[in-house]
């Protein structure tokens, strides 16, 4: 049986508002759609360019430890966890980074950009689009577009605004899609799950609602860490990562005392590659 709308197309009325235009420019058939193929992907399988994750956990799980080792691999491009990677400038903006930030990232030679200090990305007073700019810029200088962008963590970012208050974390979220839209750029949250651990992150819910991709670390008794895909929008989720914080040293201080830092150190990673990641 023939489908009577096969032979109709969108036209556009004589009178219709530049919005609505617009709008119908928008309109398309659904068998005309063609399948998304290729993904532009940070990390293949846990993290793409151009959408949000949050990654969280328990104080002291290691979560700034994971996500710098994250930002570091796609920064040199370099296989993580057996997943592909694909290379691109970062930037990590260290809200919560507090003095022992410097040997953290000094224990994993890291080499991606990195602002310390107050940021704030809620409310009126949202810092997204000078940041956004700065970014372009970058960019553009460097001939090397933004493939992450790390806020370490949410709760120093909101600028006095309640993280538990959805017109607030609104606020926030669009900020973050203001960043990501100027870039392209993944934008990660690093955040803390509330005093409910198995409801998961803390805060509003509109903030799980609102990411692509939701990453929980959690800590066995034998200090082995677990970082596990909650959700994931358009992918599979289930993905682990089993993994260790390795001391380093760094040197030693005024009265001789060993000043040590730690790093990632991934445990029986499957080559994912192999399966497609």
């Amino acid at each position: 049986m023939t489908d009577p709308m096969d032979n109709v197309s969108p036209m556009k009325p004589k009178r219709l508002s530049a919005v609505a235009e617009k709008f119908l420019s928008r309109v398309e058939f659904a068998h005309e759609v063609k399948p998304v193929i290729e993904r532009d992907y940070c990390i293949k399988g846990w993290i793409d360019r151009g959408a949000m994750s949050v990654v969280y956990g328990e104080a002291n799980v290691g979560k700034s430890f994971w996500a710098i080792d994250v930002a570091k691999h796609i920064h040199q491009g370099l296989p993580w966890n057996g997943a592909r990677v694909r290379a691109g400038n970062v930037l990590y903006l260290a809200a919560e980074g507090g003095a022992m930030f410097d040997n953290r990232l000094s224990a994993a030679k890291a080499r991606f950009m990195v602002t310390k200090g107050a940021v704030t990305l809620a409310g009126r007073n949202s810092e997204a689009k000078p940041i956004g700019e700065v970014l372009d810029h970058l960019a553009r200088v460097q001939d090397a577009p933004f493939a992450l962008v790390v806020i370490d963590t949410l709760a120093r970012v909101m600028g006095g605004a309640d993280e538990n208050a959805a017109p607030d974390v609104s606020s926030l979220i669009r900020s973050a899609e203001m960043i990501r839209d100027e870039t392209g750029a993944h934008v990660m949250f690093v955040h803390h799950c509330g005093k409910d651990v198995a409801r998961g992150a803390r805060g509003h819910s509109s903030l799980r609602a609102a990411v692509d991709t939701e990453i929980e670390l959690t800590q066995c008794d034998d200090g082995t860490r677990l970082a596990r895909t909650t959700k994931q929008r358009d992918m599979p989720g289930g993905l682990e990562q089993s993994f260790t914080l390795e001391q380093v040293d760094l040197g030693r201080d005024s009265d001789g005392d060993a000043v040590t830092s730690c790093i990632v150190k991934t445990r029986g990673a499957k080559d994912q590659a192999n399966l497609g990641l």
